[in-house]
């Protein structure tokens, strides 16, 4: 069934043309940023295509298979483990609002003793209306553990409200705290400290609120006026300090502040540094700061008298991510080649102890392959590793990509801590590790429920691809066992490379399910990102952002030509900024990938960063570069998604988008798929439906997508329905002969001069 697209949108275009460093800058679509109103009827008519195309019957029949599969596969765990504050035992039980919106029972109990609910949101009557959206982002509890305060996004838009409620009774404080993005309760239990942010959505200011009194009644207490920086509020583990820190992604302020008296501010480290210093404190031995100054990719600095000497400096390859303070102890959480460690370090003797975890632990005992995987990994890049990165080099492990986080930890004087580990194949797990017998244990597994998933049949590999200046890239592989390089695996590569994060590599059980239907999963360790320090962020930003599309490339290319996909199997998948570089890696190679999904998309790069009134654009000049800069101009121009689609064969596209996203907004989307339908050129090689093979979700939502657990199944589900559609069904140019033909022609070995390594 071919669906028409109704109205012609190409009438209502008008041209806004502005000089900038003497050129010509011609924006179309200007309208759809400039009249909000112009924004609903495309969304109403995007959303019937979109409709219309899952309603026919072969393709409800793909939707229905991944979502009864994925749906099933549910945590069948009921609550999380017991966090101990002082005396009492706090812990969260998982529910469920009738909308089927996922959320918390926040519980606690006195040691073995009977439970009682600190905080149940279905019971709170003003937030009924909200349900099918709203999600608590936190919850601090008062020194005398008789108050909550708590954080609701009741939209799910990143608009925060913050409440007040007695423990003991379902009572919440009349005064709301409106526009808050952190809080906590000071010393006396009598007043909160909160940050507040402004219309641009950025933490600005840090004000005193007195329990009783109006929001209008609160003290100012520090205000930063300089839009690129914005405000995060922490305690410390010892309960003597809040830190405040007015930050950048590339520097910070710290200030000290005396939980009995927060009207007592202290500079300990000014922005003029140049760096990110994060304080913990200790109640004996003073400050310990992480920080990256002098270019470190982060060490430890502790405090000596009226100076800071060096603890602990990396070895060769780490990156150091997170600090956890004990009263005896130093929990290092730190990654090489972007896969996670973690190091205990005695504050008396500085002994070092590096944490294993037996496999026994990360699998079941039913499961066939007993080798000691992160043993072996921890042997292979730590104690073997003579150069500074593997390259060239072929890694295979069951827990390649496993992310380790640590745990609440509140007890400062405890002699155990807790972790959770996460797997592609495996999710969070909770540890426990003894400080004094260094004994490890496994608390808390993942109970998967539905259809059985048989992990045993899959793998991880970790392999590394030249990008166009011969950097070595790495790519991890989730993949099943069997996995033959015949050029005829559908294979999801995702790429991010942006702002000094990593690629994550999630668990997910709609990608299980994929992963069973024969599908490769591909990530992209981009420049851009961290997965080698600051160094491997600084090397894709400003006038070099191109870098990261050319590692997207080279990584494409290398999947291909080693035989692991085919430009008729191969989809790319990047979320918000990672949009950004996918998207302009399709306008320069079209003819390499089948499909692209774009979800929440920053594709008007050019056009958002020339206006300094949206929320992001001054904090985002640090990453992008301010086009007002000539040079900075024509680089952007020269890779900006929307302002390089030309007339030429795209891929099939999926994009989502939120019209409460602030971060991507709804208007940059629109005016790049409204400009991609009037200039692609209709593709031959795919069943069309519609106009070009393209679906625009729209959601109510933010820069997350919809609220709850089911929403973000029912999406992901949509867009590998979409993939399996267009790589399967809808796809023409899918046989044998096509396959190893296309290859031949057009794509040698990847150390050849071929087409693809001419981008």
């Amino acid at each position: 069934m071919i669906i028409k697209r109704g109205l012609n949108f190409s009438r209502l275009i008008k041209e806004a043309s502005k000089l900038i460093h003497g050129r010509q800058y011609i924006d179309h679509y200007w309208y759809l940023k400039s009249n909000p109103e112009s924004l609903q009827p495309i969304i109403d008519n995007e959303t019937k295509i979109k409709n219309s195309f899952f309603e026919q019957p072969q393709i409800k029949e793909i939707f229905d298979d991944y979502y009864q599969v994925s749906q099933g596969r549910k945590d069948g765990r009921t609550h999380n483990i017991p966090e101990l504050y002082d005396e009492y035992e706090y812990n969260g039980r998982f529910a469920y609002f009738d909308s089927g919106n996922n959320y918390q029972i926040i519980e606690r109990s006195l040691k073995e003793g009977e439970k009682e609910v600190v905080l149940d949101l279905k019971k709170i009557q003003f937030l009924k209306q909200y349900q099918a959206t709203l999600k608590l982002t936190k919850l601090k509890i008062s020194d005398d553990h008789k108050l909550i305060a708590f954080g609701i996004d009741l939209l799910n838009n990143e608009d925060v409200v913050w409440f007040i409620k007695y423990i003991d009774d379902e009572r919440v404080l009349r005064t709301k705290l409106s526009d808050c993005f952190d809080a906590a309760f000071t010393k006396d239990n009598k007043h909160l400290i909160y940050t507040q942010y402004d219309d641009k959505f950025r933490p600005y200011k840090l004000m005193l609120h007195k329990l009783g009194t109006t929001q209008e009644e609160d003290e100012l207490l520090f205000e930063e006026k300089d839009e690129q920086f914005y405000l995060d509020l922490h305690q410390t583990k010892d309960g003597k300090y809040f830190v405040l820190l007015s930050q950048t992604k590339q520097s910070n302020e710290v200030i000290l502040i005396d939980r009995e008296d927060p009207k007592k501010l202290q500079l300990l480290f000014s922005r003029k540094e140049n760096a990110i210093n994060l304080v913990h404190h200790h109640e004996e031995h003073g400050l310990y700061i992480l920080t990256n100054k002098n270019n470190y990719d982060y060490k430890v600095l502790k405090q000596e008298g009226d100076k800071f000497v060096d603890f602990y400096c990396p070895q060769q390859g780490e990156v150091l991510q997170e600090v956890d303070l004990f009263h005896k102890h130093l929990v290092l959480y730190y990654t090489k080649e972007s896969e996670s460690f973690i190091k205990v370090i005695s504050l008396q003797d500085k002994e070092i102890h590096n944490i294993i975890i037996p496999p026994s632990l990360v699998y079941s005992n039913d499961q066939k392959n007993t080798k000691n995987m992160l043993r072996n990994i921890y042997d292979r890049v730590i104690k073997k590793d003579k150069s500074q990165y593997f390259m060239n080099q072929k890694i295979e492990n069951e827990v390649l990509g496993a992310t380790i986080e640590p745990g609440i930890n509140h007890n400062y004087k405890s002699g155990v801590f807790q972790f959770h580990l996460s797997t592609p194949l495996v999710y969070d797990q909770v540890y426990q590790y003894n400080l004094s017998n260094k004994q490890l244990s496994k608390l808390q597994d993942f109970s998967l429920t539905g259809k059985t998933f048989k992990r045993e049949e899959f793998t991880c590999t970790r392999y590394y691809a030249p990008s166009k200046d011969g950097t070595e890239i790495p790519i991890t592989l989730v993949h099943h066992k069997g996995l033959q390089k015949n050029r005829q695996n559908k294979l999801l590569l995702h790429s991010y490379g942006a702002y000094g994060l990593p690629q994550e590599i999630p668990f997910n059980t709609v990608q299980l399910n994929a992963l069973e239907k024969g599908w490769t999963l591909a990530y992209a360790h981009i420049r851009g990102g961290y997965e080698r320090g600051q160094d491997w962020h600084r090397q894709a930003i400003l006038e070099n952002k191109i870098k990261s599309i050319e590692d997207l490339l080279g990584c494409a290319a290398y999947l291909i030509a080693e035989g692991y996909t085919h430009p008729s199997l191969l989809c790319g998948l990047g979320a918000s900024a990672g949009a950004t570089t996918l998207g302009a890696a399709i306008n320069m190679r079209p003819d390499i990938w089948k499909c692209a999904i774009l979800l929440s998309p920053f594709l008007d790069v050019l056009g958002s960063l020339l206006d300094e009134n949206l929320p992001l654009t001054k904090s985002d000049y640090l990453e992008f570069g301010n086009p007002n800069d000539k040079k900075i101009f024509d680089t952007i121009l020269s890779y900006s998604p929307y302002e390089n689609l030309k007339k030429q064969v795209y891929p099939a596209i999926y994009i989502s988008a939120g019209t409460g996203d602030f971060r991507a907004p709804l208007w940059n989307v629109l005016k790049y798929t409204e400009k991609l339908k009037q200039i692609a050129i209709k593709s031959k090689k795919v069943e069309t439906i519609g106009d070009h093979p393209l679906i625009i979700d729209i959601n109510d939502g933010g820069h997350s997508g919809g609220a709850g657990v089911q929403s973000v199944i029912e999406e992901q589900t949509r867009y590998m329905t979409f993939l399996d559609y267009y790589v399967g069904i809808g796809n023409k140019e899918i046989t044998k002969k096509s396959l190893t033909q296309d290859i031949d022609e057009s794509i040698q070995l990847a150390d050849e001069e071929d087409k693809i390594q001419k981008y």
